[in-house]
């Protein structure tokens, strides 16, 4: 199962990230969400301003969610 990560420049910021989930919005440094998803995606935010990826479900949200 998984589900999708809604990404955003965090507005008067050039390093910080908000990234958004069914679960709510988390900052990020834009140099952690390379690394984890890699130079693609971070392209696309850098052109557009806006990103989505797709992640795995954590385990334990998926069993309290059934």
């Amino acid at each position: 199962m998984t589900e999708t990560l809604h990404v955003r420049w965090k507005p008067g910021t050039l390093d910080t990230l908000l990234v958004t989930s069914p679960h709510g919005t988390l900052e990020w440094n834009v140099l952690i969400f390379e690394r984890v998803y890699g130079r693609a995606h971070l392209s696309a935010l850098y052109l557009t301003g806006r990103t989505q990826v797709q992640r795995a479900a954590h385990p334990a949200l998926r069993a309290s969610a059934a």
